[in-house]
C-alpha cells in the first residue's frame, strides 16, 4: 500500500512508537501497564497492513501477528488469565511462521529435512511431557510443549535462512527469551526453590519486567521482517 518513499518514514514511526511503549511498560506503575503492553502487540499486528503484499510470506506473517493479539488477549487483558486458550493461539502463531519458513526453502530436500526435524522434535517433546508428568499431564502441558518444540524449530530454520530475513530470526529468538523468562518465573514459583541471593534469581528478577524487554522488540522485528519482501512467493 505504501509508496517506496513513504516506507522508511512509517517504519521509523512504528519503531519509535514501540520504543516509547516499551519504556512506558517498564516505568508506569498502575493498571495502565496491561493496556500499554497489549497496545504494543496490537500495533505490531497493524503495522504490516501498510506493507500489504499479495504473497504467502506476507499472509502467513500477518496472520501470525493477529493470532498473537488473540493469545495476549487471554494472557494480558482478561482476568484471570486463560492460559490454555492463550497457548492454543500461540501454537497457531508458530504454525504460521513455520509455513512462512517452509515455503521459503529453495529445494525439496530442504523441505523434507525441515518436516522430519519438526515432526521428530514435536513428538519427542509430547512423549517426554507425558512420561515426566505422568498422571499430571493435561491439555495445557501438552499444547505448551507443542508450542515450544515448534518455536525452537522455527528459530533453527530461521537462522538457517538468516540472509533472507535476519529480522525474523532475531525476532523469534527474542520470542524464546521472553518465554524462557516467564517459564523460569513459573518454575521458581511452583516447582523449584531458588535462593534470593543466587545468580538465577537475580537474572529472572532484575527489578524490571525482563520478559517484555524481549517481547516488545520481538514483535517489532517480526513485523518489520516484512519491510523488504521482494520475492513473490
Amino acid at each position: 500500500m505504501l509508496k517506496n518513499k513513504s516506507k522508511p518514514v512509517f517504519a521509523a514511526l512504528f519503531i519509535t512508537a514501540e520504543l516509547v511503549l516499551g519504556v512506558l511498560i517498564q516505568t508506569v506503575d498502575n493498571g495502565a501497564v496491561k493496556w500499554l503492553s497489549y497496545g504494543a502487540v496490537l500495533l505490531a499486528s497493524l503495522y504490516p497492513v501498510l506493507l500489504r503484499e499479495r504473497t504467502a510470506v506476507y499472509t502467513f506473517t500477518q496472520v501470525g501477528l493477529v493470532f498473537t493479539v488473540f493469545a495476549d488477549l487471554f494472557l494480558v487483558v482478561i482476568e484471570p488469565m486463560r492460559q490454555l486458550e492463550a497457548m492454543i493461539f500461540f501454537s497457531l502463531v508458530q504454525i504460521c511462521y513455520f509455513l512462512r519458513l517452509y515455503i521459503s526453502h529453495e529445494s525439496t530436500k530442504e523441505k523434507a529435512v525441515h518436516l522430519a526435524v519438526r515432526a521428530t522434535l514435536t513428538v519427542v517433546a509430547l512423549v517426554l511431557t507425558a512420561v515426566v508428568l505422568g498422571d499430571k499431564t493435561d491439555a495445557l502441558s501438552l499444547i505448551s510443549l507443542f508450542y515450544y518444540a515448534n518455536l525452537i524449530t522455527n528459530i533453527a530454520v530461521a537462522f538457517s535462512q538468516l540472509k533472507k530475513s535476519p529480522l525474523l530470526a532475531i525476532g523469534l529468538l527474542l520470542f524464546l527469551l521472553c518465554d524462557t523468562v516467564i517459564g523460569l518465573n513459573i518454575m521458581a514459583g511452583s516447582y523449584i526453590s531458588i535462593a534470593s541471593d543466587s545468580l538465577l534469581y537475580r537474572l529472572i528478577n532484575p527489578g524490571f519486567n525482563l520478559a517484555w524487554v524481549f517481547y516488545v522488540p520481538s514483535q517489532t522485528l517480526i513485523a518489520l521482517s516484512l519491510y523488504k519482501t521482494n520475492k513473490k512467493i
